[in-house]
C-alpha cells in the first residue's frame, strides 16, 4: 500500500484553504438564468480600517547551539506573522474583537568558537503567540447578518392523495448562506527588545546555552470591505418566521424573489 505523503491539496491550493473533495457527481438539467434588479444594499464598496493598534508580547525561550561558542558576534532578527485572525465578539459584535496573533522571531546568530578561526552561522526560530480583546474605531458591517442558519429550515410539505396528511415522497426546503467580509490584518511595524543570558559553559570557558527575554512589539491593522451608506439588516428572522423591523424588507425581497 503506497503511503500518503501529500499535503492533501495541490498547488493551487497549497497556500490556502483546498476546496472538500467531491464523492459524486451527478448529471443535471439547467434552464436560462433570470436577472432581476436587487434593492441596492449602498452606493459603493470599499476597504475601511476598523482600527490601527499595537500589541505586545513577552516570550522567553531556551537557545542551545551545535557548538560551543567562546563569544556571540551578530544576533540579526526578522518577525513574521503566522496567523493573524480577528473574531467578532459575542457581546459586541459589531464595535469588538478578538484578535488572535501568532508569529515567529527568525533568528541568525554568528558566533566564532575560539580566539580565531572562522564565523559560524546558526538560524532558529522563536515561537510566539497572543489574544486579547480590541476595540474598533469603526464598526464592522454585515449586510445580510453575521450568522448563517443551518438549524432553521423551512420546509415545504405536500398533501398526500387521501388527504390524511402530507406525502412522504414529495417535498422541498428552502435554505440560505450568509457570505461576510472576512476582517483584514496587516502587519505594520515590527520590534523586537531582547536580553541574552549566556548559560551551560565548559571548561575553557565556552558556552551553548542561550537564554533569551523578548518583548516583541506590533502595530498592526485591521480592515473589512464594506457597503457604505447602508443599514446592515438582520437576515434571517426568527424560526417562527415572524420577522423583525430591521430584516423584514431585505428578507421579504428575497423570498419574493425566490417565490416567483
Amino acid at each position: 500500500m503506497k503511503k500518503n505523503t501529500g499535503c492533501g491539496c495541490n498547488d493551487s491550493h497549497s497556500h490556502g484553504c483546498p476546496p472538500a473533495p467531491a464523492c459524486d457527481k451527478v448529471h443535471s438539467k439547467t434552464g436560462d438564468c433570470t436577472v432581476e434588479p436587487f434593492p441596492a444594499l449602498a452606493e459603493e464598496e470599499r476597504t475601511v480600517v476598523l482600527s490601527d493598534i499595537s500589541l505586545q508580547a513577552l516570550v522567553e525561550a531556551d537557545i542551545k547551539l551545535p557548538d560551543f561558542a567562546r563569544e556571540i558576534k551578530h544576533i540579526r532578527k526578522n518577525v513574521s506573522l503566522t496567523q493573524c485572525k480577528a473574531i467578532p465578539s459575542f457581546r459586541f459584535p459589531s464595535t469588538q474583537v478578538k484578535l488572535f496573533v501568532e508569529g515567529i522571531v527568525h533568528k541568525n546568530i554568528q558566533y566564532v568558537e575560539d580566539c580565531s578561526g572562522v564565523i559560524k552561522d546558526y538560524s532558529v526560530d522563536v515561537p510566539f503567540r497572543c489574544f486579547h480583546f480590541v476595540d474598533l474605531e469603526n464598526p464592522l458591517f454585515f449586510p445580510f447578518g453575521e450568522f448563517s442558519q443551518k438549524g432553521s429550515v423551512d420546509e415545504r410539505r405536500e398533501l398526500s392523495k387521501d388527504g390524511h396528511g402530507a406525502d412522504r415522497c414529495t417535498f422541498g426546503t428552502l435554505t440560505w448562506e450568509v457570505f461576510t467580509e472576512p476582517i483584514g490584518c496587516k502587519l505594520l511595524f515590527a520590534a523586537v527588545n531582547e536580553l541574552d543570558i549566556l548559560e551551560n559553559f565548559d571548561n575553557w570557558g565556552r558556552f551553548n546555552k542561550i537564554t533569551e527575554k523578548m518583548e516583541v512589539f506590533l502595530i498592526l491593522k485591521l480592515s473589512q470591505k464594506q457597503q457604505r451608506d447602508a443599514v446592515p439588516p438582520t437576515l434571517p428572522p426568527p424560526a417562527n418566521g415572524v420577522a423583525t423591523a430591521q430584516s423584514s424588507n431585505v428578507y421579504d425581497s428575497i423570498r419574493n424573489i425566490i417565490n416567483r
